[in-house]
């Protein structure tokens, strides 16, 4: 799943969920593991979205931002939610989760309900086929990316293991690595 965050230089509470939120470890954690964030400020900087080329300030149209932070997650090219405002850590990982086992367990409690649970989710292990293209932009671009020729003595379920091999894919899946990414 996709974060959006949309953002501002001179938004507080974007500042604030910087130094509070995104610097908490088990938020850190979590999102490595699951989440593909991203952070856009209004500018004339020019990206590619579902085939397209926007401007920043363009997608905060498209997406209808009127204040930041706002977060977005898409799942594939599908909205899940909007979510406006700073949130304090142990509530936007609750969110995190939440919106896990809605998209992936299909999960039907509403979330004032979930946030009185506790939960102990780290995510759901799982091997993605990619191309030998993805996954050479995925080496190069993404820091929590590791190719994997072999299981690593030391595995952290949080890093996003890229390998040519069934074999380790397997291993390293077993081992509760939660995005094992398999070359085909």
């Amino acid at each position: 799943m996709t974060i959006a965050m949309f953002s501002a230089q001179s938004c507080y509470y974007c500042k604030l969920f910087d130094k509070d939120t995104l610097s908490d470890k088990a938020v850190q954690d979590f999102m490595r593991a699951n989440y593909v964030f991203v952070r856009l400020e209004e500018s004339n900087y020019k990206t590619t979205f579902m085939g397209k080329t926007y401007t920043n300030s363009q997608l905060f149209s498209l997406f209808g931002i009127r204040g930041t932070p706002t977060f977005i997650f898409l799942l594939g090219n599908s909205l899940v939610t909007q979510v406006p405002g700073y949130m304090p850590p142990t509530d936007f990982l609750k969110a995190l989760k939440y919106l896990i086992r809605v998209t992936e367990e299909n999960y039907k409690e509403t979330f004032d309900n979930y946030v009185k649970k506790a939960d102990n989710l780290t995510g759901k292990p799982k091997v993605i086929n990619v191309s030998k293209a993805d996954a050479d932009y995925i080496i190069k671009y993404d820091k929590n990316s590791e190719q994997a020729d072999k299981v690593p003595e030391k595995i952290d379920i949080n890093r996003v293991y890229v390998t040519y091999s069934e074999d380790v894919a397997k291993k390293l899946n077993e081992a509760g690595v939660i995005r094992v990414l398999l070359v085909k």
